[in-house]
């Protein structure tokens, strides 16, 4: 998953986020594209937004960039709430597979994820490009820029934002 640190330091834990996913020099990215017609790809290169947290007045990248400031932050009720719950549960498995370390539940995983990240002092700047959007579904490619790491990150929208979902997935390494 692309919310992971590094290749080899943490087998599949936080992606794209994802997820892990895909923080605060870059531009700030545009709004979202309009709601019926799928977006053009536009890439953005950014970091999460400083003191954001996923909400419904947010579109999928900016989602997105809230989720990553929260799971780096960490603000582990954040960054859980910007998780499906089937994707919350395959991170935790995926992270407690790697040996690394082993977590029951989702703000477990995040605040153990965090730690790794400020250990490596892995930069969290992404380059996000949505590949997809409709009025409640998204498809994000986000590229680590530092490690190269990069994943499709599928969102939807739910009642109290814009949600990672299950269905995202890292690059073939």
């Amino acid at each position: 998953m692309i919310f992971r640190p590094r290749r080899g330091v943490m087998a599949g834990a936080v992606l794209l986020a994802a997820a892990v996913v895909l923080s605060a020099c870059a531009a700030t990215p545009s709004p979202a594209a309009p709601s019926d017609a799928p977006a053009a790809e536009t890439p953005i290169t950014a970091s999460p937004l400083p003191s954001a947290t996923p909400s419904g007045d947010l579109g999928p990248v900016e989602s997105f960039l809230a989720w990553l400031e929260a799971s780096r932050a960490p603000d582990a009720e954040a960054a859980c709430a910007g998780l499906s719950p089937e994707l919350a549960a395959r991170m935790i498995a995926e992270l407690n597979g790697s040996g690394a370390f082993a977590v029951s539940t989702c703000a477990e995983m995040i605040t153990a994820t965090a730690e790794l990240y400020r250990a490596t002092a892995q930069s969290s700047e992404v380059d996000v490009t949505i590949q997809e959007q409709t009025e409640n579904d998204a498809t994000l490619f986000v590229t680590y820029l530092a490690s190269g790491d990069c994943g499709t990150v599928v969102m939807t929208r739910e009642v109290t934002g814009w949600i990672i979902t299950e269905r995202s997935e890292e690059c073939a390494v």
